[in-house]
């Protein structure tokens, strides 16, 4: 089986699997790319550095984690609880998963 990666453009998340995705795991948005290898080339969302980050998402971005859980539907926010992932927490506006932010 051949390992492939994904990134998320709404989140900002990148994973490998083996497994086939067609939301992200993070923030369930369906607005994922798999990032291919051709040959030794690699082909990179858009933005991109050789790295695998986001030049355009800021500072911290993949440098740790996030300090704000948000939710991607309503727009709530509140701070990330230590060792407890966003996406495990619902929004208590709307239901929906929260997602890294920083």
């Amino acid at each position: 089986m051949d390992k492939k990666e994904y990134h998320c453009k709404i989140c900002g998340l990148q994973w490998h699997t083996v497994k086939d995705f067609d939301e992200c795991p993070d923030c369930h948005s369906k607005e994922i790319e798999l990032i291919t290898f051709e040959g030794e080339q690699l082909t990179k969302p858009t933005g991109q550095t050789e790295s695998g980050r986001n030049q355009q998402m800021g500072r911290r971005m993949g440098g740790g984690p996030p300090r704000v859980c948000k939710c991607h539907k309503c727009g709530y926010e509140s701070p990330k609880t230590p060792g407890v992932p966003c996406r495990q927490t619902k929004c208590p506006e709307c239901g929906f998963p929260l997602c890294g932010s920083d």
